[in-house]
This record gives C-alpha cells, structure tokens and sequence, in this order.
C-alpha cells in the first residue's frame, strides 16, 4: 500500500511540474492591462500577487513564473524598469538557459515587444536568456482605439458623448483622469505603434477572438472586427491599423475558407496562428470554451512546432463555402487548444 502511495505522489509530483513547461521549455508570462492598478497604486507585492491572480483561470499553473508590471507606469519608462529587474533575475537563475516560451495577454505584448529590444541595452547575456517564442493572445501590441477614447474623455478633448463615456466606464470600472492615465497613454494605437519598431528575431505567434463582453458597450468605438477591447489590426500584429475582419486574406474568422478583409502584411516575425468567432479578450486566456476555431499559420515551426489538426468542409450555414476549423475545437477554450496542440 505504501508502494502505491508513493507511485501515485510521484505521478502526480511529476504531473505538476510538467504543466510548467511548454515544448519542454519553461514558460514566463506577461499579464495585461489592469484598470485597478489606475485606482489603487498598488505597491511590487500587490502587482505580484495581482500578475499570479490575473493568469489564475488557466496559465498560471503551467508557467514557471509570472511577471509583473504596473498599469500606473509607461511602457518606456517605470514599466520597462520593473521588467528589466525581473529578466535580470531569470538570467542570474539560467531559468530561461535552455530557452523559455513567453505567454503575452492583452498590453503584455506591447511591454514585452518594448523588453525584447532591450536586452544588448541591459547588458543581458542571452547565453543565459534565451526566448524561443512568443505566444500573444489577444495582442494589443498596434493599440485600441478605447484608449483614444478614455484618454480624451480623461482630458476633455476631442468629441466625446454620454455613450463614449458609459462605454469607458463599463471598460475601466470608474471614469479616467488626467493624473491616472497610465499606459492608457502608449495604448494609443498611434503611440503604441512607435514604440520598439526595430525588427526582433523572435517569433510572436498571435491568437486572435472576435467575442464580445461588457455587453458589446465598446464595440462601436474600436476599428474593424474586435474582441471587445483589442482591435484586430492590434491582435493579429498587422502592420498598419485599418479596420481588418480577420487576419488573413483567404479565411474568415469563422473558418470560410474566401476572400476576406485581412492585412497585407503583419509586423516582422509576427505570425497569426487561430482565430475564434465567439472568444472574446478575456476568454482567450481562460478555461472557458468559446466554440470553433480555425487556422490561419499552421503546420510549421516557429520557434515551437505548430501543427494543428483540422477539418475542411462544407456546411449549410456558410453557403456552401468550405470552412476549416479546428477538430474538437469547441471542446476546449482558446488557451488549452493552444497548449495541448504546442505541448504535444
């Protein structure tokens, strides 16, 4: 009996720490935007425990570490400062020697992106620090157009109406001010896109929904097809912020494999790799399901192998146009399709 006890501790021992792992590699997330922080200022410990609690739904128990950032801050000044400190810390613990897979939500990619030009700058021996992949689910690395909106209703600028300022509300959780703004400020989508140009070599894989939240209240106010906050130009890294619907020219985001209004072309090394019709921004790092998925890179490698399995047909709903989508898809949220695909 004992024996068996042991054997069953082991397995699941052994079951723990192989959820840490993506690929084999460990994996480091980048949380998003937090409107509270806006309000409550929290200190290094609460921005802690507030970076463990964001990813609590379905990463945080497969990532050897999660970093922090504060929504208080600017992507170039005290943010970067706070994540220079933490990928010091991961090279002097060689946790990323043998590569590490990051996981972005929402404004981590922006953050991120900004970092990765900067470890030759601080002094990085990437020998120590490497980075195989980027996962971002949806990125907001081109900026939404919800922070134009909050940052003229908190300055009293531009056109603003009761619905832009309800709308704001029900996003933020209280009305902005001037003096807490944050990186609302980078999440300008003409300031975001100026922010680390330079090409970068590795692969950011882009995991794209087109849900709605918050009662669909933001939708009207953000460019072309949305998730409720990140814009699709943003989520897929297209390289230019028109009003796309989906991040490809031949698939739809729900599967129809026909002409669609996607981007020409993607930012360097940006590849967009799922898309779902019915994930909406939060969903798409939680462990709820959101119906079908399909693909838009697939079976390749970039820096992870990504090998999908899939179905093309025709279906009555989409008039007879084939529509690929991922097989068992809607049997598992965006977040664990991802990571039982990548981790196999």
């Amino acid at each position: 009996m004992k024996t068996k006890v042991l054997i069953v501790l082991s397995a699941l021992l052994f079951s723990v720490a192989a959820q840490a792992t993506l690929g084999g590699k460990n994996v480091i997330l980048v949380h998003g935007f937090q409107p509270t922080d806006l309000k409550s200022n929290p200190n290094a410990s609460a921005q802690q425990n507030n970076a463990n609690a964001y990813w609590q739904a379905y990463w945080q128990n497969r990532a050897e570490r999660s970093l922090y950032w504060p929504s208080t801050g600017r992507v170039t000044g005290n943010i970067k400062d706070t994540i220079e400190s933490q990928i010091k810390s991961l090279e002097a613990a060689r946790t990323c020697a043998n590569g590490c897979v990051f996981v972005t939500h929402s404004t981590g990619d922006l953050v991120l992106r900004d970092a990765l030009t900067r470890l030759g700058q601080w002094g990085v021996n990437q020998n120590n620090f490497k980075v195989i992949a980027v996962l971002d689910f949806a990125g907001a690395g081109g900026g939404t157009e919800l922070a134009d909106v909050a940052v003229n209703i908190a300055n009293g600028s531009g056109v603003v109406n009761a619905v832009q300022k309800a709308a704001i509300r029900t996003f933020l959780g209280f009305d902005p001010t001037p003096a807490a703004l944050g990186v609302l400020n980078d999440l300008r989508p003409a300031a975001a896109r100026n922010i680390a140009r330079s090409n970068n070599a590795v692969p950011r894989l882009r995991f794209v929904g087109e849900g709605t939240e918050y009662l669909g209240a933001t939708k009207a106010f953000i460019k072309g097809s949305d998730d409720s906050v990140v814009p699709m130009h943003s989520a897929c890294g297209a390289s230019s912020s028109s009003a796309y619907d989906s991040c490809s020219r031949s698939v739809r985001v729900n599967g129809q494999v026909r002409s669609a209004n996607g981007p020409s072309s993607l930012f360097y090394n940006h590849y967009a790799v799922l898309m779902g019709e019915s994930t909406a921004h939060s969903e798409a790092i939680s462990n709820a399901r959101s119906g079908d998925f399909t693909t838009v890179t697939n079976n390749t490698t970039k820096g992870v192998k990504v090998d999908f399995a899939t179905s093309t047909g025709k279906t009555w709903w989409s008039w007879w146009y084939k529509v690929r989508s991922v097989k068992n898809g809607s049997s598992k949220s965006m977040s664990a399709n991802v990571y039982d695909t990548l981790n196999n």
